[in-house]
């Protein structure tokens, strides 16, 4: 019927058509933008001694991905919650690869059967998907509350945030309620990256999840 016609068409398109989609555009804008830094002017304008050589000036780049130092330089509070965020997500995407495959020969050498590496998963996973979720809505809070933010932020903030803040919730649904079905993501995920053609999970949390990332 109509329904069944259309989610079909939904996990056709958001598992299969749009991931290779989006990782052109991915790759591409992330290409485009470290280009645009690494050639950005550096004259008198700028507020920091201007980098003397390209070695500097990709160190510069590199402490400001890892640790933010010129946002801790300006604003401790928000470099705290930015850092425990991003920190939060950086151990959720380390998790992510265990949905694509798994590290036997690990959990081997450090002597972790599957009980234990599906506690540990459980419990990192766990309390990042609540902290980042937690420091997600201090963001958005604090750019609604602070006068001076809200006076620089535009709809692109705002859309950004939500986006986020959508990938984050629908996460933790399929952590805490749904329980997605880790095989099948493998599965999935393998057939994906090898052009082969496979049953898309059919969990919503999970579509609606993989189509907002």
């Amino acid at each position: 019927n109509f329904r069944e016609d259309t989610m079909v068409g939904i996990k056709v398109f958001v598992g299969e058509v749009l991931p290779y989609i989006t990782l052109i555009v991915f790759l591409s804008g992330i290409t485009h933008k470290i280009l645009k830094w690494t050639k950005a002017a550096q004259g008198k304008m700028t507020l920091y001694p201007a980098a003397p050589t390209p070695g500097e000036k990709w160190k510069r780049i590199v402490k400001e991905i890892l640790i933010f130092e010129d946002l801790f330089k300006g604003n401790k509070p928000l470099w705290a919650g930015t850092w425990v965020f991003h920190i939060s997500l950086a151990l959720i995407l380390i998790g992510h690869v265990r949905v694509v495959t798994d590290f036997p020969l690990l959990w081997q050498v450090l002597g972790m059967g599957k009980e234990d590496v599906d506690t540990l998963s459980t419990t990192i996973g766990g309390t990042a998907g609540l902290v980042i979720f937690i420091m997600g809505i201090y963001l958005l809070v604090r750019r609604l509350a602070v006068q001076r933010v809200r006076e620089i932020s535009d709809k692109d903030d705002y859309l950004t945030l939500a986006l986020i803040l959508g990938i984050i919730i629908t996460g933790d649904i399929m952590r805490f309620v749904t329980h997605f079905d880790l095989a099948q993501s493998r599965e999935y995920f393998v057939a994906l990256f090898t052009f082969k053609s496979v049953a898309v999970p059919g969990d919503p949390a999970f579509l609606l999840h993989f189509f907002l990332g």
